[in-house]
């Protein structure tokens, strides 16, 4: 779902979260994640929360409640009094944005820019964003070809404020009412029907 895209029309983002709700509800297939990365993130939340207050002079606290409109369902992470933050704990060096642009292109592949746009929609708030944050990574999750030096002590060389990358998502209503309209226009369930269609019965139109 993306701002370049005609009126009427469903972006690439739209169609790739479609595509996988489909392959869950059809197949009962959900796409795996790197169950280290994910083990890593779990584990070091408190510390990535911790780093980015310190480093960025905001108070975070953690959203245990989730919000839902007549649009749009989520549960954002973490909340200061006039944002919304997301923290992504980066597995290794050469997976963390050392470059903003790196760091943007990130966003973007992921689609944490409208995630980030539907949080501010349902909390009402006009800044969203996202910290990637590079940490030691405990010793117990490291695999056999995992290097504990690249892991643990390299990173710990580098100074803190150059461990944190951050990504400014800001508020665009244009886009907001373009996605409403597409729900609202029935594109979104159409879609996944083809798509239901083709891959659960094997029919091509």
């Amino acid at each position: 779902m993306t701002g370049s895209k005609k009126k009427g029309e469903l972006g690439e983002t739209c169609k790739k979260v479609i595509l996988d709700a489909v392959l869950l509800d059809a197949l009962g297939y959900r796409k795996e994640l790197d169950a280290k990365q994910i083990q890593k993130g779990l584990m070091l939340e408190d510390d990535a929360i911790k780093a980015v207050s310190l480093l960025k002079a905001v108070v975070l606290t953690k959203n245990k409640a989730r919000r839902e409109n007549e649009w749009f369902t989520g549960e954002c992470d973490l909340l200061t009094k006039d944002s919304i933050r997301d923290t992504k704990c980066s597995w290794s060096i050469d997976s963390f944005p050392w470059t903003q642009s790196d760091a943007d292109k990130k966003v973007k592949a992921a689609g944490y820019d409208w995630q980030g746009l539907v949080y501010m929609d349902l909390w009402q708030l006009e800044q969203h964003y996202v910290d990637f944050v590079l940490l030691p990574t405990p010793s117990g999750i490291l695999g056999y070809n995992d290097d504990p030096y690249d892991h643990i002590e390299l990173v710990n060389q580098i100074p803190l404020q150059k461990r944190i990358r951050s990504v400014f998502v800001p508020f665009d209503s244009n886009l907001l009412d373009s996605a409403k309209e597409k729900i609202e226009s029935d594109l979104v369930q159409d879609y996944y029907q083809e798509l239901y269609e083709q891959i659960a019965t094997g029919e091509v139109a």
